[in-house]
């Protein structure tokens, strides 16, 4: 099974409305994609329908797939009202093998899109829907944001819809900002042209033209076949293989840090947040750290892999920190405070810290029991765990999100931890990892490679 979803931001940083999420399933389990729009400037209510949906299935669902997602727009409702918001648009798709389940309700829109053209799947629940009116005819816009029908609404009935896949046929899921915009003649291929489903996404995101509109906008698809990423156990095997290997050769090679730069598109749970991370030419040495090094017991291995999170004109010598520079971080769906953080279980690790703060004139470092990387494959579990942590756990722990998929999408719970930031996306294949000790249930391998030192300046 192939499925992927993006999401962009429009113009304002704050009035994102729309989110997409979902989870890659390994047969005899169905995959699912999500898109939903909030109104009324409240985008908490599509946060809140995404992630329950995507958690759903995330615990395994073959059996009664249809019940089972018409179940999740249930609860997803039930906990929009507990929390009295507005409500959203939610359009989910659940696919095993060539059958797909489609449940809708709002101003979003599936299509079923193949050789032969798109087909439309599902009603536009709004007014102008209701009155026949299309996007270009007059006084649409206005009727199109009065919602009928929506996630949130005391006792819905949402449109539920079976189909069956064709060769070469997926179905697509996009929010209203996108599917209102976009030339439906061309999404076959767009998204199975060969150039891979996430890449036909980002086609029909920039076709669309939505990143120059206000609110932003959302896509998602899932087509038969087989996935283009492996499942998380795959990639906790591969982590496993890796970590092994690490530690055959450590007491006879010294490994550097690999140093890679790219450019990712989105945040943590952020739409479209631009991310080109470069590697930082460090030129400024710090004095006295190799005899500090050579008393202590033991001592991390030069250069210290770590991140600095947005730009800083001060520099440190490259044989003491091979780090990454992120673009300036977003507030919103990131959660961090200047400071300098370093794996703590590292005994030497400290002076170096502390003289890095110093050189950014931070504050004393803070030890971290544990420092997270989550990648692509791992999101699922990832967004699942992360929640659940104990909060005497979270306070010593920092997340660092290295995905194009949302993991807490803003979520509350992002503020437990010691730091929550995004990385470095061009590594989002490779395997989920951790530096530091363990904790119940982590959905991770260790590896000794891991960034060890965090910089927020």
């Amino acid at each position: 099974m192939i499925a992927a979803w993006l999401s962009t931001r429009g113009t304002s940083r704050r009035d994102s409305l729309s989110t997409s999420d979902g989870f890659r399933g390994e047969h005899p389990f169905a995959s699912a994609v999500t898109v939903a729009e909030g109104t009324g400037a409240e985008q908490r209510s599509a946060v809140i329908a995404a992630s329950i949906i995507r958690d759903v299935f995330a615990e395994g669902v073959a059996y009664r797939i249809g019940e089972a997602l018409a179940e999740a727009f249930s609860e997803a409702g039930e906990r929009i009202r507990a929390e009295e918001l507005r409500g959203c648009s939610a359009t989910a798709a659940a696919v095993l093998g060539r059958d797909a389940w489609i449940v809708h309700a709002g101003g979003c829109r599936a299509w079923i899109v193949g050789a032969s053209g798109a087909r439309a799947l599902t009603e536009e629940h709004t007014l102008a829907g209701e009155m026949g009116i299309s996007p270009g005819d007059p006084g649409y816009r206005q009727r199109s944001r009065h919602l009928t029908l929506q996630l949130g609404q005391k006792d819905l009935k949402p449109q539920s819809i079976k189909v069956t896949l064709g060769e070469g046929e997926c179905i697509l899921l996009a929010s209203s900002e996108v599917w209102r915009h976009i030339d439906q003649a061309g999404l076959h291929a767009a998204l199975r042209g060969g150039r891979g489903l996430e890449a036909g996404l980002e086609h029909v995101l920039r076709e669309s033209k939505v990143r120059f509109r206000r609110q932003g906008g959302s896509v998602a698809a899932a087509c038969p076949g087989e996935g283009q990423h492996g499942g998380s156990r795959g990639r906790r095997l591969h982590g496993l293989t890796a970590f092994l290997a690490v530690c055959a050769v450590a007491a006879s090679v010294f490994l550097l840090a690999r140093p890679s730069c790219g450019h990712g598109r989105h945040g943590a749970g952020a739409p479209g947040a631009p991310d080109t991370t470069a590697e930082v030419p460090m030129i400024l040495p710090i004095p006295d750290i190799a005899e500090t090094l050579a008393a202590a017991p033991r001592g991390p291995a030069l250069p210290v892999r770590g991140i600095i999170f947005g730009s800083s004109p001060v520099r440190i010598s490259p044989e003491t920190l091979s780090a990454f520079s992120t673009p300036l971080p977003d507030t919103l769906y990131e959660n961090l405070s200047p400071g300098v953080y370093f794996a703590s279980s590292d005994s030497a690790l400290r002076p170096v810290a502390e003289a890095v703060a110093s050189r950014f004139g931070l504050p004393p470092p803070v030890p971290l029991e544990r420092i997270i990387i989550v990648r692509e494959a791992d999101v699922p579990a990832f967004a699942a765990w992360l929640p659940r942590v104990d909060a005497s756990e979270a306070r010593s722990t920092a997340v660092v999100v290295e995905t194009r998929s949302s993991v807490a999408g803003g979520a509350p719970w992002i503020r437990s931890y010691a730091l929550y930031a995004n990385g470095d996306r061009s590594r989002k294949d490779d395997p989920s990892s951790y530096v530091g000790s363990p904790v119940e249930g982590l959905p991770a391998m260790p590896d000794t490679a891991g960034y060890r030192l965090l910089v927020v300046p």
